[in-house]
């Protein structure tokens, strides 16, 4: 797809890495399957994606968690 924000580039499959902070938790996504723009750089994660890291990110607060660095596994 034509990258949204620059409007030149085109996305491609690639990995991202997602941080994600909420009150004192900070929490690390790496290898997050993404559409990458070649020109830009702009990230573009799928919704089903983005909610499950959303549904672990819930969890880990939930426990307490403050730092957390985890490799993404699909369902």
């Amino acid at each position: 797809m034509k990258c949204l924000i620059c409007k030149q580039g085109e996305t491609h499959p690639g990995h991202a890495t997602v941080t994600l902070e909420r009150d004192s938790a900070t929490l690390v996504f790496k290898g997050v399957p993404a559409d990458i723009c070649g020109n830009c750089g702009e990230e573009y994660i799928q919704e089903v994606v983005t909610a499950r890291m959303l549904a672990q990110a819930e969890e880990c607060v939930s426990r307490g968690v403050q730092v957390d660095v985890r490799r993404y596994q699909a369902a």
